[in-house]
């Protein structure tokens, strides 16, 4: 349903439910109320997705919610990455949505666009947002209007095996892409006679991994240009990027050319031996310890360097935001909820327990003293996301970076015709 007529809509629905609190519980002075959702007592239901808050902090968050909310039951449901969109297109468009929805932060245009989120513009102050991540909440923005707030965030580095880099003979650090680059080199040359060792595993599709290159070497995906977009992946500078990273990935990856980072999880390897280096996120670290105790502090992390030296690449800002299904008949609970995780301590006990990077810029010194997670929180200040399109998350279920990375590690484009064919495809999709 279109934003406005959606939103008509649920207008008609708020009154009605404004009218019944006013007539059953006039007296309540909770938030739930002040919203003008339901704050009688009922069930809510909460969308997380998998591997995003421990259960240790959701059941803090929820043991709170029961506190001020005596008999009502928060239903949380694992949600899984793969197919989120459809499903959650689906559910916002339906009569009996989830109350509270997490989405990536990619995505929360789209379905502010189509209506499906309330706004919480008006809210911004009581939820903390003065010191909210500027990244997360653009990314929870839309037309000025505040659709859904920043949860946490998240970012990529390089992960490698310190002990096959120590056989390779490698003694320092890279503080410049050649250099870098050279270090693979060394560690492709030391253990290469396994045919399935890679020096840096990664798979084809692993197109958040190669945003760095095309933004280091000054490119972009797209760009604004009098009100349009301007897809500029076939630009010289994002030619240079990839075709730099096409050079390694030819050179030092084993991993499938047409696989992603899902099926072909780059842990995997980097913990068996297959691999020495990976470009993924902090919290595998902890993943690859636990599944091979032995490497308890084998695994170092560091940013990726920048072509040019004693900088680091820009790196994707993922995360996920927090919203409000429009069509909930519980928002004022479902604001209560999101407002007792968005608090200080539920962020702390999020970024300290999760490993993630709260919402707030008040608290990224929480990692100051792990050799792992302060890393990622580092690379971080240098990050970039995708274009703040609501037509943005067509771009990603039709895979289009996906298709013209494939294209281009396989051989079957060049990178001039893989990034003209994409950037036709961006523009086409932006601008619909």
């Amino acid at each position: 349903m279109h934003r406005k007529l959606r939103t008509a809509a649920v207008a008609g629905v708020a009154v009605a439910l404004f009218a019944a609190a006013c007539g059953s519980n006039g007296g309540d002075t909770s938030d739930s109320a002040s919203v003008g959702g339901n704050a009688q007592a009922k069930d809510i239901t909460v969308w997380l997705m998998n591997g995003s808050a421990p259960d240790s902090v959701v059941k803090a968050v929820n043991a709170q919610f029961n506190q001020a909310h005596p008999g009502t039951k928060v239903n949380v449901q694992i949600q899984q990455w793969s197919e989120i969109q459809t499903k959650t297109t689906t559910a916002l468009a339906g009569n009996n949505p989830p109350d509270v929805l997490e989405i990536g932060s990619t995505l929360v245009s789209k379905f502010a666009d189509a209506g499906g989120l309330q706004d919480l513009s008006d809210k911004k102050a009581d939820l903390g947002g003065s010191t909210w991540l500027q990244g997360l909440t653009d990314a929870g923005t839309l037309d000025g209007k505040l659709y859904a707030i920043p949860y946490y965030a998240g970012d990529r580095a390089v992960l490698y095996r310190k002990d096959l880099w120590a056989k390779a003979g490698i003694t320092s650090l890279p503080t410049d892409r050649a250099t870098f680059v050279a270090d693979l080199g060394k560690v492709q040359a030391k253990f290469g006679t396994d045919k399935q060792f890679s020096a840096l595993y990664f798979p084809g599709q692993y197109w958040y991994a190669s945003l760095p290159f095309i933004w280091d070497e000054g490119g972009e995906v797209a760009v604004q240009d009098n009100g349009q977009w301007k897809a500029a992946l076939d630009s010289p500078q994002s030619q240079a990027g990839l075709s730099a990273l096409k050079d390694i990935v030819t050179k030092y990856s084993k991993a499938p050319v047409n696989g992603n980072e899902n099926d072909n999880d780059p842990a995997v390897p980097l913990g068996e031996g297959k691999a020495a280096t990976t470009i993924d996120a902090g919290w595998k670290v902890a993943t690859i310890e636990k599944a091979h105790p032995a490497l308890k502090g084998q695994i170092g992390v560091f940013p990726l360097p920048s072509k040019n030296a004693g900088q680091t690449a820009p790196v994707f800002l993922g995360g996920s935001n927090l919203g409000i299904a429009a069509g909930s008949d519980a928002q004022g609970l479902a604001y209560d909820w999101i407002k007792i995780l968005a608090t200080t301590k539920a962020q702390t006990d999020l970024a300290t327990t999760g490993g993630v990077i709260p919402n707030s810029s008040s608290l990224l010194s929480l990692h100051a003293n792990d050799p792992v997670l302060s890393v990622f929180d580092a690379a971080a200040k240098n990050s970039r996301s995708t274009p703040n399109s609501p037509k943005w998350g067509d771009v990603e279920s039709g895979t289009v970076l996906q298709d013209m990375l494939v294209s281009i590690f396989s051989g079957k484009k060049s990178v001039a015709d893989a990034t003209k064919d994409a950037s036709d495809a961006i523009n086409k999709t932006l601008n619909s």
